[in-house]
């Protein structure tokens, strides 16, 4: 799944700053803001602050079992040093940005080392670098939290967005969020015997109202939802029924109830998740690393990981639209994906025809069209060029042409 290289400790490179030793004075705040993104499970946060220059903090939150996965420091303003650190952290989050108070940055922050420790988890090594954030005090009223919570969680105004959102959190016990977006008290114990589950699919079916009743402010909708979810026992199908109500602001889960729930084996959660996969490849002529540089330059928004066979780049959406489909399935925030290879192969992949012609055209009006020539083009019914990236299969097409039990006698 692309959820496993969105930044690893092991892949960031740390940009220190100096050490602070005592609390600073609140006019030495500058600004402060955090993505939207808290229902995603992942959100970062940054400060600013005037300590004779510039010092700016980014620390990079997972909600679910590692709390501050990560932190970076810049002092200064070389704005080159901050686009990428900032796109680094930001590029695979599709998220706005909730300005912050100095109380309210100092707040999460504190409340999210909090739960670093809950899940016996080490701070990340640099603490001596916002350790005096940490000993501040941070005392927001619960209204204030409350509000807080909303804002990072980005707007909330379709009855898909809100299900899809709602079933993600539970399914991965995060049931503070879960309980965030319902109107009363939820069941916590519906799914005893699940462990962490990731939400891999999800389809909302809307219930028809009874005959004659008509929709009025406050009434209820009916959903059943067919969501396929795995924990590390494996996949299952879980069915559900939710009901939502329209507040003043916002749709909320006004009940939640387990119908079924069922085991799948590997083929058919992969029949169950499949997705067609466009892919083009091309032949490298020349300087690979002129190709390198110019994909660091196009693309440097986007998740970069290096692995044993070559260069990875995920282009991911900028907004969280998809959240909002009836039909959600994981990694839809995914755009595109590039890969070079350390044999000379350049990789172009997406989910949609649309998409991979996109890729195809910028690649050939880009400076390294010329270096580029294509040797085979793919439609897969279903992805198979993310786990190439992490398994190293040397040559693609070879790759393909084994995974696929190609024969070159039958050609």
């Amino acid at each position: 799944m692309y959820n496993n290289v969105m930044l690893k400790k092991s892949d960031l490179k740390v940009i220190r700053g100096g050490a602070l030793t005592q609390p600073l004075p609140d006019e030495k705040f500058e600004s402060a803001y955090a993505t939207d993104t808290r229902l995603m499970g992942v959100l970062v946060i940054y400060i600013k602050w005037n300590i004779g220059e510039p010092l700016h903090q980014f620390f990079y939150i997972e909600t679910s079992e590692e709390g501050i996965e990560s932190y970076r420091s810049i002092v200064g303003d070389d704005m080159e040093e901050l686009f990428f650190t900032e796109q680094s952290m930001l590029g695979g989050l599709g998220s706005g940005r909730v300005l912050l108070t100095m109380s309210e940055a100092v707040f999460l922050v504190q409340k999210y080392a909090e739960m670093t420790r809950g899940f016996g988890n080490p701070l990340p090594d640099e603490v001596r670098e916002y350790d005096f954030i940490l000993r501040r005090e941070a005392d927001l009223s619960e209204e204030r939290k409350t509000d807080l919570f909303r804002r990072i969680c980005g707007d909330i105004h379709s009855d898909n967005k809100l299900i899809n959102y709602f079933l993600m959190r539970y399914f991965i016990k995060d049931f503070f969020a879960a309980k965030m977006l319902a109107e009363t008290d939820i069941d916590t114990e519906l799914l005893p015997e699940t462990g962490l589950a990731t939400l891999c699919r999800n389809e909302i079916m809307p219930q028809p109202r009874p005959e004659g009743e008509n929709e009025t402010d406050g009434d209820k909708k009916s959903y059943v939802c067919e969501s396929v979810i795995e924990d590390d026992r494996g996949h299952h199908i879980v069915l559900t029924e939710i009901e939502v109500v329209q507040l003043k602001k916002r749709p909320a889960i006004a009940s939640f109830s387990l119908s079924s729930r069922l085991a799948i084996s590997p083929a058919e959660a992969a029949m169950k998740l499949a997705r067609p996969e466009y892919a083009t490849v091309y032949e490298i002529a020349g300087s690979v690393d002129n190709v390198l540089t110019e994909l660091d330059h196009q693309y440097a928004g986007a998740l970069q990981n290096l692995c044993e066979g070559g260069k990875l780049y995920i282009v991911f959406n900028k907004d969280n639209r998809h959240m909002g489909r009836d039909v959600y399935l994981l990694n839809d925030d995914v755009k595109e994906i590039i890969f070079v290879t350390v044999e000379d192969q350049l990789i172009i992949g997406s989910y949609t025809l649309s998409g991979i012609k996109r890729i195809e055209n910028r690649m050939m009006i880009s400076r390294i069209s010329k270096q580029l020539i294509e040797a085979a083009k793919y439609e897969f019914k279903e992805p198979i060029l993310y786990d190439y990236t992490m398994s190293y299969g040397g040559d693609f097409v070879r790759y393909v042409e084994d995974t696929m039990g190609f024969d070159d006698d039958d050609e």
